[in-house]
């Protein structure tokens, strides 16, 4: 009997670690990676900017996803664009957390915290799409200045959630206790509040750069992004929509699947820190 007991305990235990693993974490980042690596192999030992007699070729055993109106392989792009685009929007989100995180910490202990949340909300206000557009026709666009106008677009938010969160915790006993003592601002804030709102910066950077790609991709769509001939899932949907009309769907659909495969698994991620986060509170 105490053997049964036994096992069935075993075995609860079990269920419960699996329940809070977060496996669709691990699914997202798979995919990531997944597409990561295939985007290497695709510029190591493909050709993604080989021109072939073969123009508009539909999908075949030779091109599995057929090639484009320059007779290029819609598979060796659409892969490499992976290495285009996702590193683009990895780079936005850094610059975003970093200096989002800071400005937020900043606008929790400063006396002029309104006017820095003030001038967030001010900045939200604009429509995302138009901001970018006026952003990179008055500096001339760039990647650079693509990186750099992705990142002031995300910064706001994380600058609300590290605040908001730092609030909280500094209503806290322990962290009550610790100014008690003597401890100063720097030794809470590495102490105390970075620590417990770390959960919360990573699934905002998840979505950031879900929300990065989908800017990228529009962007490059519009011809304000990646430019050709360098491969992005924007600007090779834009240089296939010509052919839709009359029948050509491949060119457009396979960088479509790239765009939204990454977009999934950066939102799996960000669901699942923030379902890891709030099991954590509880």
């Amino acid at each position: 009997m105490s053997n049964t007991l036994a096992i069935g305990l075993m075995k609860q235990r079990r269920r419960a670690a699996a329940a809070k693993r977060p496996i669709g974490g691990y699914v997202g980042a798979g995919m990531l990676l997944a597409i990561v690596l295939a985007g290497t192999a695709a510029v190591l030992w493909m050709t993604p900017n080989q021109i072939t007699p073969a123009v508009l070729a539909p999908p075949s055993g030779e091109h599995l996803f057929g090639t484009d109106g320059s007779g290029r392989d819609i598979l060796a792009r659409t892969l490499a664009a992976a290495l285009s685009d996702l590193p683009l929007a990895l780079l936005s989100t850094l610059l975003a957390a970093v200096a989002g995180t800071v400005l937020g910490l900043l606008a929790t202990f400063s006396r002029r915290s309104d006017g820095i949340m003030r001038v967030v909300d001010g900045f939200q206000a604009f429509p995302t799409l138009i901001l970018i557009l006026v952003i990179v026709q008055v500096t001339g666009g760039g990647i650079p200045i693509l990186a750099l106008t992705l990142s002031l677009l995300n910064m706001p938010r994380f600058i609300r959630i590290v605040r908001a969160e730092a609030l909280q915790l500094l209503a806290s006993r322990y962290v009550f206790f610790a100014r008690v003592i003597g401890a100063r601002k720097a030794y809470i804030l590495a102490r105390h509040v970075l620590p417990n709102i770390s959960g919360q910066i990573l699934a905002q950077a998840s979505i950031s750069t879900a929300v990065s790609l989908s800017a990228i991709g529009a962007m490059s769509f519009l011809g304000l992004g990646i430019a050709p001939p360098t491969p992005s899932w924007g600007n090779m949907i834009q240089l296939g929509t010509s052919g839709l009309t009359i029948g050509f769907w491949w060119p457009v659909l396979f960088p479509c699947i790239g765009l939204v495969w990454s977009i999934v698994a950066a939102n799996l991620i960000a669901d699942s820190v923030d379902a890891h986060y709030a099991k954590e509170v509880r």
